[in-house]
């Protein structure tokens, strides 16, 4: 057995593989945003997750613990990386989809429903321990929530980034 097979365990597995295959898969796409965009985007998804975690899986919620105790390790940090790509995934996909309200709607509860169906493959990889009676059904409106805030984003700052270039880019010519 190898020395790396040793000193981690599945939930640290879940969480480097998670995060590797996210940042391969973001690489795939093609580049939609500017730097300073894609930037915001990765920084809105670690804020989100890590807002929503430190308020939910500490006192006085204590709904559940990250990874192996209720203290927090690098390990927890990490998982909040491990959520980032998702964020470029998810807006960059809204720039594809028809926009209109069942369409942005069905998308956001897509999204929603994907982010259960990882949540509990994290559960079951040992990332997340419910505690009080919590269970991932629980989380559903949570995401509903950090979805909805995060397309209120995309429409306001990632637009208002285009629509300030653009007007920069007609003041120079």
């Amino acid at each position: 057995m190898s020395y790396l097979a040793e000193i981690l365990e599945i939930n640290e597995w879940f969480i480097l593989t998670v995060s590797i295959a996210g940042f391969f898969v973001i690489t795939l796409f093609p580049r939609k945003f500017t730097r300073p965009q894609r930037l915001t985007m990765f920084l809105i998804g670690f804020y989100f997750v890590t807002l929503f975690d430190q308020t939910l899986a500490k006192p006085p919620f204590n709904y559940y613990d990250v990874n192996d105790s209720g203290s927090f390790t690098i390990w927890d940090l990490l998982s909040y990386f491990m959520y980032t790509p998702f964020t470029y995934i998810y807006l960059s996909g809204l720039t594809v989809i028809r926009k209109t309200r069942l369409g942005v709607f069905a998308y956001v509860i897509g999204w929603a429903v994907f982010s259960i169906l990882s949540e509990g493959a994290a559960w079951l990889a040992g990332v997340y321990h419910y505690n009080k009676g919590y269970t991932l059904l629980q989380s559903f409106p949570v995401y509903l929530f950090v979805l909805s805030l995060t397309l209120l984003y995309y429409h306001y700052f990632v637009n208002q980034i285009a629509k300030s270039r653009s007007s920069f880019r007609q003041r120079s010519n």
